[in-house]
């Protein structure tokens, strides 16, 4: 079932009045950020990092179009760009969990597990551009490191799942086009 943004503004707020104390409050706002990146005209993708107790250390959306064309400025690229300047992290990377409302690319994959995080969690396969569920296709070095990172498809309310995809499909076909637009293509 498609729906457009409106619909994916309703099916968030009923998500919020459910989950916001829960202890998934870390995929709502995975949800929440990635809204928030459609709404400022980029693609519906919202990352968050958590400690070892699930408190939200980190949080970022892609910004791939806004404030102007960055392609690299995908949510998780940005998360891990902040983490990166952190002095003293609240506690080692490998007991951090990144969250991200969709399957990260490969170049998100990998830069996720050069940096050490532990454990990754996407709301939303991408069957189309996801690389997690591929790690097979890696060369040998890289699915040796990869070994080092715990990937898992979220498996909590279904429901924020749907939204994660929907927030991620929603323009999907216009968001190609001024990505090759702002490629020159």
């Amino acid at each position: 079932m498609s729906m457009d943004i409106d619909d994916l503004r309703v099916q968030l707020a009923i998500a919020q009045t459910e989950h916001a104390a829960s202890g998934l409050r870390w995929a709502l706002r995975c949800c929440e950020l990635a809204l928030a990146a459609l709404e400022a005209g980029n693609y519906g993708v919202g990352a968050v990092l958590l400690d070892e107790d699930q408190n939200i250390l980190l949080e970022s959306s892609n910004a791939v179009f806004s404030p102007s064309f960055n392609s690299a400025a995908h949510a998780e690229m940005q998360l891990l760009a902040l983490l990166d300047q952190e002095v003293a992290p609240v506690c080692p990377r490998q007991q951090m969990t990144l969250v991200v409302s969709l399957e990260p690319c490969p170049m998100c994959f990998c830069r996720i597990i050069s940096a050490g995080i532990g454990r990754v969690i996407y709301l939303a396969p991408d069957s189309s551009g996801g690389m997690a569920s591929h790690q097979d296709k890696l060369p040998p070095a890289w699915r040796n490191l990869a070994t080092l990172t715990r990937v898992t498809q979220f498996h909590g309310d279904a429901r924020l799942s749907e939204l994660a995809a929907g927030f991620a499909n929603v323009n999907r076909s216009a968001l190609r086009e001024k990505l090759l637009k702002a490629m020159g293509r």
